[in-house]
């Protein structure tokens, strides 16, 4: 006659199965987090290359203003150009442009200088203001940056 055996099998304890959903959860946590960086981070850089370029095509804009003498001349603080001052869309963020117009003479050529500074403001998702700038001095026919 033989005797059967019974081996007992232990089952995880509570503390085990615990302490593996804790760090389950905390992965799972981590990479829900790094997402969410991840989408601030890509929409902070999708605004700011927006903005650099609606400031190279406003920039352009005002530069092709110094081929004609009445263009050069209607060139002011907010006005100029196609592209107007103010609130604008643009590639799916709304910005703020601005540009100020200061006339300078300098004594050496008796010339009439321009110097232009375009602003860009805008808000980004944590409501934060941002802006970026760029300097320009224009001469008649002659970008002397």
């Amino acid at each position: 006659m033989r005797l059967r055996q019974h081996t007992l099998q232990q089952g995880g304890s509570l503390l085990a199965v615990m302490i593996s959903l804790f760090m389950l959860t905390t992965a799972i946590f981590g990479v829900t987090s790094l997402k969410l960086t991840q989408a601030h981070i890509i929409l902070q850089q999708s605004q700011y290359t927006a903005a650099w370029a609606l400031m190279e095509y406003k920039l352009n804009e005002i530069r092709y203003l110094t081929d004609s003498i009445d263009g050069y001349t209607a060139l002011n603080t907010n006005i100029g150009g196609n592209l107007s001052a103010g609130d604008i869309q643009y590639d799916q963020h709304w910005f703020n442009l601005t540009w100020q117009v200061r006339s300078l003479t300098t004594l050496a050529t008796s010339s009439q200088l321009k110097e232009v500074e375009i602003k860009i403001h805008w808000l980004d998702k944590t409501h934060s203001p941002q802006v970026i700038s760029s300097m320009t001095m224009l001469n008649q026919d002659v970008i002397v940056n």
